[in-house]
């Protein structure tokens, strides 16, 4: 399934704000079709953003099981899981035993270029490239 078959509007969002966006539960859940928010609708929306290539957070906002009663206008951000710099470390963070932690956190802010790894020097020329 393409991106643009599961969540359109709110993937098109996200693209347009520059990979990093803030969303409503009520607008998640309007974009499925559904007119009341509840523990399968929760899952259903974090399963279509991450379907789409989308992160969330925070997580507990979309798990029924913690978010016992969801209110439409409680948010989430939602970010373009892209392997761009701002989505490592934010999966860093949330999603800590798949990356090297360490090397992800270690480039915020510093503008030691020595501390990047090959890799990520490359994804910075890129980052300019596509700017």
């Amino acid at each position: 399934m393409s991106e643009m078959d599961t969540a359109p509007g709110i993937a098109a969002r996200c693209r347009a704000d520059g990979g990093l966006t803030e969303a409503t539960l009520g607008e998640l859940r309007d974009e499925l079709g559904y007119r009341k928010l509840g523990r399968w609708v929760l899952a259903e929306i974090a399963e279509t953003l991450k379907a789409t290539g989308l992160g969330f957070f925070p997580s507990h906002r979309l798990n029924a099981e913690l978010n016992t009663e969801p209110r439409q206008w409680q948010t989430v951000w939602i970010y373009a899981r892209d392997g761009g710099s701002r989505a490592r470390v934010i999966d860093a963070v949330l999603q800590p035993d798949d990356c090297d932690v360490r090397a992800e956190l270690d480039v915020i802010g510093t503008k030691n270029l020595a501390a990047l790894t090959p890799q990520q020097r490359l994804d910075r020329i890129k980052e300019i490239v596509d700017a």
